[in-house]
């Protein structure tokens, strides 16, 4: 059982799950934080994740968590490795907290928070705090009390040890390598309308009038500023609403247009 936390107001609780929406994990989860924090708002970011796809999920995560109020708690938990040895962590970004299991799904947020201050903790504790606990279902029964706890005023460092970020597991999706004239990345996402979001940050790349798509596709992608400065039918190069760079076509799908899949590995070139 965890120790009360200092009265603060409520914080909002941020959700992001591969749960999908028509088991009932999801409303068992929200169900824990309606006991635990009812003061506390809950907003999903989705539940829709791909199955065990941590890369879409830490893209998912580092593309909205800036987006809550600054005192948010966000728990993230896409858990392939549920019940093993993995650890728990919460990531303070700011007075941001996001917590998810050490499995690469906070490396993007991490990348992308340079502006602010950051700290980690190791909160697995949590586990052997919560009493019975599910090795199955770590998203209810550790991961929705811990981030309740937090939301009400629990401090992380009374729980658990202050990390070094820099320890945290960083998949190779998640470290996009960018040279004079070329870079290698990983499609994070596919979008409903077939937009493929790259491990690139916006602003990552020149704006070069043109990028050759060297692998695994071939082909010329024109660099511009919105959707609808593509040339008719073919695929560009832009930097999306979310803070990556996507390729994309207007009105049609890239992915398909390309024969590209999440996690695909991609190479660019240019002309410096």
């Amino acid at each position: 059982m965890f120790l009360k936390g200092k009265e603060t107001p409520p914080r909002t609780i941020g959700l992001l799950t591969d749960f999908g929406v028509t088991d009932p994990y999801v409303g068992q989860v929200k169900a824990v934080l309606a006991r635990k924090a009812p003061a506390c708002p809950v907003v999903d970011i989705s539940h829709r994740v791909e199955p065990f796809n941590v890369a879409q999920a830490g893209f998912f995560l580092a593309s909205s968590y800036m987006h809550f109020p600054k005192d948010a708690v966000i728990m993230a938990v896409v858990d392939p490795g549920v019940g093993s040895d993995r650890r728990i962590v919460g990531v303070q970004i700011g007075e941001r907290m996001l917590l998810a299991p050490d499995n690469g799904l906070l490396a993007l947020a991490l990348g992308n928070a340079w502006t602010e201050e950051v700290r980690a903790f190791d909160l697995t504790v949590a586990v052997e705090a919560r009493g019975k606990v599910a090795r199955t279902f770590h998203g209810r029964d550790v991961f929705a009390p811990l981030a309740a706890w937090i939301a009400l005023g629990g401090e992380p460092g009374s729980l658990g040890a202050e990390i070094d970020p820099a320890d945290l597991v960083a998949p190779g999706w998640a470290r996009p390598s960018v040279k004079p004239g070329k870079a290698v990345a990983h499609v994070l996402h596919i979008d409903r309308f077939g937009n493929c979001v790259l491990s690139l940050e916006a602003g990552t790349l020149p704006a070069a009038g043109r990028v050759d798509l060297v692998s695994p596709a071939h082909g010329e992608l024109a660099f511009t500023a919105t959707y609808a400065d593509m040339p008719d039918g073919k695929p560009g190069l832009l930097e999306g609403s979310q803070g990556f760079m996507e390729i994309a076509v207007n009105q049609r799908s890239a992915a398909r247009q390309l024969g590209l899949s999440m996690g695909d590995r991609v190479e660019f070139a240019w002309e410096e």
